[in-house]
């Protein structure tokens, strides 16, 4: 019986530690936490057949903490119709502004221009985000094809932690990706 405690005692601590540091399985909950970024954005994009593709980047990132928050993982919150990225998620950060005279990219048709000085990609895990004002903030990109049928992508989840504490906010920013013969869903209301 002892024993039996004990190691129900042990098992109650490992648990408490993953979920406290961002290391539990995806299907325990995390709190929000301090993260801050974009909070609402319903994008429409039209895709052409001339198209390698569509860059999708609704989401900026900033920490208005005293201390960095550390990125682990960023994963698309509902993907109904299956689409999967070519590449992503990965990260531009605050140059990225400088670079393309602009603070988020949100929709683009894939090749990008090539006047365009593209900012370095970083990649998600272990980022770091410092103590920033919300104009130098990090912007979270993905590409995707063009799809063979319109495709609905709803909210970005972002999983972090800081301080020793481990969290997980789902931002709601949403893209319709128009296939080319199906163009209907994407004109504007």
């Amino acid at each position: 019986m002892l024993a039996a405690t004990a190691v129900l005692a042990c098992l109650l601590v490992a648990a408490g530690a993953l979920w406290m540091t961002g290391r539990a399985p995806s299907s325990v909950p995390l709190r929000a936490g301090p993260l801050e970024g974009t909070d609402f954005e319903q994008l429409r994009a039209r895709t052409q057949p001339s198209q390698a593709g569509l860059l999708w980047g609704s989401l900026l990132l900033h920490n208005s903490t005293s201390s960095d928050i550390v990125l682990d993982e960023i994963t698309l919150a509902g993907n109904p119709q299956g689409l999967e990225p070519t590449a992503g998620p990965y990260l531009w950060g605050p140059d990225r502004v400088a670079l393309l005279d602009t603070g988020a990219v949100s929709g683009y048709a894939l090749p990008l221009p090539k006047a365009w000085k593209i900012p370095p990609r970083h990649e998600v895990a272990n980022f770091r985000i410092a103590p920033q004002p919300e104009q130098e903030s990090v912007e979270v990109l993905f590409e995707f094809p063009v799809p063979t049928r319109t495709s609905e992508l709803h909210g970005i989840t972002v999983r972090y932690h800081t301080g020793g504490l481990g969290y997980q906010k789902t931002f709601d920013v949403n893209l319709t990706v128009c296939a080319p013969d199906d163009p209907s869903p994407c004109r504007q209301l």
